[in-house]
């Protein structure tokens, strides 16, 4: 039996979110495994913007903001051709606005919901059928270990909208069989600028509560979403998996 494999010499990955620590880190990953990418940002950092400057030949700059739910369809199809070209979504976008649950508003959930659930649903829907027309693909959601916990004092409404996309469509067995693979990462506690900005948050406490007693770093993270948005992973679909120490 033959497995099916990417047509194409050098791979193209969409990355979400790709300003923030952890999306830097994904992109720094797939940029050494020689690949093209097309980075997603609202605002953009220096970094990102030094990286594209530095490998113009790899790195192209999508600028979207996914805040704006009611424009939201129109936005992405703005860029549509942009990102149906590429192999690999790997969706790392998403806001966290600390609310204690006590507090939580309609309008305070609906802005989670539309950061970090509607963008990567609709790429996907976008997305998965072009990869599954060129015979192979790679979906990668970025969820969340404060899901097994019901969220943290403060993040009931980002745990609440990490959990949501976990709710894989069930087309996954159909794309499956196509050589297109989507599965979502349980990220636990990481060791990026979020943590050392939040002076409400114990983070020894927090750690202590980690098996491994250490945050995870965010290279770990990324070369681990490498792994499952490459053909390194040619087995495993349809999973919520965490990268979380143990938790």
């Amino acid at each position: 039996m033959e497995f099916i494999t990417a047509k194409r010499l050098v791979m193209k990955v969409f990355i979400t979110g790709a300003s923030s620590d952890i999306g830097m880190a994904v992109c720094r990953q797939y940029l050494s495994e020689g690949c093209e990418i097309l980075a997603h940002f609202r605002t953009l950092r220096s970094e990102l913007e030094l990286m594209a400057e530095q490998n113009p030949a790899s790195v192209e700059l999508l600028q979207m903001d996914f805040s704006d739910s009611a424009n939201l369809e129109s936005i992405l199809t703005a860029s549509r051709d942009k990102y149906l070209a590429c192999d690999v979504l790997v969706n790392c976008a998403a806001i966290l606005k600390p609310l204690r649950f006590a507090a939580v508003t309609v309008g305070n959930i609906l802005e989670h919901f539309s950061v970090n659930v509607l963008p990567g649903l609709l790429l996907m829907r976008d997305m998965a059928p072009a990869m599954v027309n060129r015979g192979w693909g790679r979906i990668v959601h970025l969820g969340s270990i404060g899901v097994k916990f019901g969220g943290g004092t403060e993040s009931f409404s980002y745990s609440l909208s990490k959990h949501a996309l976990e709710f894989i469509p069930s087309e996954f067995k159909d794309w499956a069989s196509m050589g297109v693979l989507v599965n979502v990462l349980r990220v636990g506690v990481t060791d990026t600028r979020l943590h050392i900005s939040d002076q409400s948050k114990n983070i020894s406490d927090r750690i202590n509560l980690i098996p491994m007693r250490r945050m995870a770093s965010v290279d770990e993270v990324a070369k681990t979403v490498s792994f499952f948005g490459s053909q390194s992973n040619s087995y495993i679909t349809g999973q919520v998996i965490a990268i979380s120490g143990g938790e």
